[in-house]
């Protein structure tokens, strides 16, 4: 447990980096430090490890003051991960991976043995152990910086915007692979970042952090998003904030409608006499392992050539897919609203059509859920 008493950093200029900061950091948890520039939550990281020493209160770590340790021995006991990775340049994979081990007085065969476990942990490939950093991608770099931290077992991870830099698809697939990561480690993890969407998507709790270092929010992402403070707080997480709550609202709940499936192999009038019964615009055409092929569109159909059947027409593409096991309320709306047919499509694991969700039926869930 990581433990902020009116911590406080002023600089000589004048200039209030943290001020106050009253915070307790729960063991085997994500906690998210955001906000704007200048709010200090990069120097709220960095005084847990000293590499900022604070000018008032204290940080405790397992109810121990950081200052009766020496640094250098605290920050080997800490993993680190900053943006660009840090890596150094002249060492291959292996061995940036095994510099705190081998720094702890580990053999060079254990450290590298623990750097060959965590590149398969981070998913990096054993071809890439000897390669170095200037011929990895910047996501694969991240990858190493991630595995480096985690090393020498540390309980406790700072990670300090390590994401920002990569372009969004790679942003997404590293998240994931940390979500995936502490779901097995357990890890008492604090994570800068200025970007809200983040922080929702990776905190088990967020501190929100306004301009003069005062802490505004700490709070779980979902009553962040229910219920923010104050006017700031509000600004920040974003006015969109209802959208973003649906995150935590699980699909496998909405009643999917299976009457407007239909295969491939239907007669066209088949379908068509059941979306004019149903007063249905669409009707979703799938494979004969259900797989979904795409929107027909129930003024066509009448239009289609007698005894055609379903796969022969030209279809609407039916848009991406939401798992109704494992996807979330906002999922589902998202697939809704870009689909063409104004229908979200949902899907068991192995991608086979479980149903379809309609505005209607979908707006009656959302509203159940703001309620």
């Amino acid at each position: 447990m990581i433990t902020f008493e009116g911590a406080a950093k002023l600089y000589p200029d004048g200039t209030v980096a943290v001020d106050d900061l009253d915070l307790t950091v729960e063991t085997g948890q994500t906690t998210v430090f955001v906000g704007p520039s200048g709010s200090g939550k990069t120097t709220s990281l960095r005084m847990i490890n000293r590499m900022v020493e604070p000018t008032g209160g204290a940080v405790l770590i397992d109810g121990d003051d950081i200052r009766g340790r020496d640094p250098a021995e605290l920050r080997r006991s800490i993993g680190y991960v900053i943006q660009q990775a840090g890596l150094f340049p002249h060492r291959t994979v292996r061995d940036n991976i095994a510099t705190v081990p081998l720094l702890l007085g580990w053999n060079r065969s254990r450290a590298r043995a623990r750097a060959d476990e965590l590149m398969e942990l981070v998913g990096l490939e054993p071809s890439q152990a000897g390669r170095y950093p200037h011929q990895l991608s910047g996501g694969q770099q991240q990858r190493v910086g991630v595995a480096r931290a985690l090393a020498a077992d540390p309980p406790i991870l700072l990670m300090d915007e390590p994401f920002s830099a990569v372009d969004p698809v790679v942003r997404a697939s590293l998240q994931d692979e940390l979500l995936r990561l502490q779901a097995d480690l357990h890890k008492t993890i604090v994570f800068v970042t200025h970007d809200i969407d983040e922080a929702v998507r990776l905190g088990d709790r967020i501190a929100v952090f306004r301009p003069g270092g005062r802490l505004a929010q700490y709070d779980t992402p979902e009553n962040l998003l229910a219920a923010p403070r104050d006017a700031f707080v509000e600004s920040f997480v974003g006015y969109d904030r209802g959208v973003r709550r649906l995150s935590f609202f699980p699909a496998r709940d909405l009643s999917l409608r299976e009457d407007v499936v239909f295969g491939d192999g239907t007669p066209v009038t088949e379908a068509a006499a059941v979306a004019r019964g149903k007063g249905e615009p669409w009707v979703l055409v799938v494979d004969g392992d259900r797989m979904p092929l795409g929107w027909a569109a129930a003024d066509r159909l009448d239009r289609a050539p007698a005894g055609a059947a379903l796969g022969s027409l030209d279809l609407a593409p039916y848009g991406h897919t939401f798992d109704v096991g494992a996807d979330s309320l906002r999922a589902a709306l998202d697939a809704a609203v870009l689909s063409p047919a104004g229908r979200a499509v949902g899907v068991d694991s192995e991608g086979r059509v479980a149903g379809v969700v309609t505005q209607d039926d979908l707006g009656t869930a959302l509203w159940s859920v703001a309620e």
